[in-house]
């Protein structure tokens, strides 16, 4: 009997975790979208990817080509 309460009390607390997490999410959900500017988004791109990504970099950096070897 004292193994049942046990593990009833364990399934309790385990649904209690579950009700905790979904209650903050639903909290974080109801809260209004903030204002989005792209001028104020900074995006930190490896140089390779940038490289790509930008028309402008392609101009400024030419490619480095490799030497053939014999």
């Amino acid at each position: 009997m004292a193994r049942h309460l046990h593990a009833a009390i364990e399934r309790v607390r385990a649904d209690m975790e579950k009700v905790e997490f979904w209650a903050d999410a639903m909290t974080s959900f109801s809260e209004p979208v903030p204002d989005y500017d792209p001028k104020d988004v900074t995006v930190w791109l490896p140089r390779e990817q940038a490289t790509r990504l930008s028309p402008s970099a392609k101009k400024e950096a030419p490619q480095r080509r490799s030497k053939a070897r014999r």
